[in-house]
């Protein structure tokens, strides 16, 4: 289908896709249908407006349904808050596998329930309000909060209680609480910020293990019991609602309008920039290499700020699928380790063993199914390193990878990854083997030949001797004989001259 066809097949659905109403709130008994583009477009993504902020101030807040291509010929559904054009919140659950031409629907049923329901009426999403007596959806044009209220116009539920990867202010959480990103190219690995009452840490899930990448802690071991964000960032309150630790950018010229986890993992603190109409960093938690999948699962980030790959230190890490249990303290047919130095990672393992040797450290990961790296840290006591004894890390991906910084500590670390036994790039040695062995087989064919050729020589000297040697002897006794009969005749007339010429001979 040429480019201009695509155009005119999804102009009218982009058209019926943007008509919707635009007000403050969605009351009892309203239905909302978003009908799916007739066929199947990957890449397709429409969001249609159920409710909208009024007033000229941009960017506004709205509450949409989202509706974009999924997976094997499907579209997803799901109900968002929008900021502008950025996505600040939605439903944990988007209904998955509705097929072309079909419906997705928003309702607030009769018995209170918000849900998101297909074309044959079956509910994918649902707030849980079922008999609590909400009577409209309303969003909060200030705050992007969307609620739902009762007749006296007490709130049943609310966005802000269900954070997906951004708070906004006038947020307010209730410790512990978390807000979450998943990794497309990765899946099921995802991001988590984590809210807990002794510490805010940033973790990276993968499987069934979490490893922390970035943490802060408050001061004097004081307890968390609130976090509210504000224009002016995060704050973390104590029980009695005493500020106890903040997230927030040195400069604050201008109002925070979000704080988001991104799709790389970083945290981060956004304002508006009118100038150019678009949102931007203000604060950042971490910097590039200090990010868990900034070189992704095979670089290492350089202090430099740029990724090299494995190869290039002389590694080929073992794909996870390949990954087998090794039963005995032996090392592997089909792995090996090796260690990469001058290198750690910034991911942190939730139960790293504690007094162990190096030895037994990577033996542990060697034999292990899932383990794809070890990091070793030698203990430190009263300021001496005790070089026998340290801290043992296990991962199953090599991520987070990056230079250590030159210092006191930069001994310390020895960072091991497992490898596939014969995949050790290293290339002089493989050029030195495959010399030697070309040579040897040189030799091995000259050798064979030369042996060849001397018994056949010999062969021949053999037959020369004994078989042409004798007839050549044989013939030359008969020709003497019949010489001489003539010699004689011949010298008869002249008597001296042939008979000297015979001696002389």
């Amino acid at each position: 289908m040429s480019p201009e066809r695509t155009w005119f097949a999804l102009l009218p659905v982009a058209l019926l896709l943007q008509t919707a109403a635009s007000s403050l709130d969605f009351h009892l008994g309203a239905r909302f249908a978003v009908h799916l583009p007739a066929s199947y477009y990957p890449g397709f993504a429409e969001r249609t407006t159920v409710l909208e902020a009024a007033g000229e101030r941009q960017p506004r807040f709205a509450a949409a349904v989202s509706v974009e291509a999924g997976t094997q010929g499907y579209y997803l559904c799901s109900l968002v808050v929008l900021l502008g054009d950025v996505t600040v919140w939605t439903s944990d659950r988007p209904v998955q596998e509705l097929a072309a031409g079909g419906l997705c629907q928003l309702e607030l049923a009769e018995n209170g329930q918000l849900r998101l329901t297909d074309g044959a009426g079956v509910a994918r999403w649902w707030s849980g309000t079922a008999g609590l007596g909400a009577k409209a959806l309303h969003l909060d044009s200030r705050t992007g909060n969307l609620l739902l209220l009762d007749d006296k116009n007490h709130t049943v539920w609310q966005s802000f209680d269900k954070p997906t990867d951004k708070l906004l202010p006038g947020q307010w959480l209730r410790l512990p609480s978390y807000f979450a990103t998943t990794l497309t190219k990765m899946s099921p690995a995802f991001y988590s910020v984590e809210l807990d009452g002794d510490k805010i840490a940033a973790y990276l899930y993968f499987g069934l293990l979490r490893y922390s990448y970035w943490e802060l802690i408050p001061s004097r071991n004081q307890t968390m019991a609130f976090a509210g964000m504000n224009k002016s960032g995060l704050t973390m309150f104590d029980r009695r609602r005493r500020p106890v630790a903040r997230i927030s950018p040195a400069l604050k010229k201008e109002p925070i309008r979000f704080l988001a986890l991104g799709d790389d993992g970083n945290l981060g603190l956004y304002v508006f920039d009118r100038r150019n109409n678009k949102f931007r960093a203000s604060y950042k938690a971490l910097a590039f290499c200090e990010l868990p999948l900034a070189c992704g699962v095979h670089g290492v980030c350089s202090a430099s700020g740029r990724c090299t790959d494995f190869a290039a230190r002389g590694l080929e890490p073992a794909p996870i699928g390949t990954l087998v249990c090794n039963a005995t303290a032996t090392r592997s047919v089909a792995h090996d380790m090796m260690e990469m130095k001058g290198v750690t990672t910034v991911l942190k393992a939730a139960s790293p063993l504690a007094n162990v040797t190096v030895k037994k450290c990577v033996d542990l990961c060697l034999r292990s199914c899932s383990c794809a790296a070890a990091l070793y840290l030698e203990e430190v006591n009263d300021g001496s390193v005790t070089a026998d004894r340290g801290v043992c890390s296990h991962y199953e991906l090599t991520a987070g990878v990056r230079e250590v910084i030159s210092g006191s500590d930069s001994p310390r670390y020895s960072y091991w990854v497992k490898v596939l036994k014969g995949k050790i790039c290293q290339e002089d040695e493989e050029d030195y083997s495959a010399t030697n062995s070309l040579l040897a087989k040189i030799l091995i064919i000259f050798g064979t030949v030369d042996v060849m050729g001397l018994i056949l020589f010999a062969g021949l000297c053999v037959y020369y001797f004994f078989c042409l040697r004798g007839r050549a002897v044989d013939k030359h006794v008969a020709g003497e004989g019949e010489a001489a009969g003539h010699d004689r005749g011949s010298m008869e007339p002249d008597g001296t001259a042939n008979v000297g010429a015979v001696q002389a001979s």
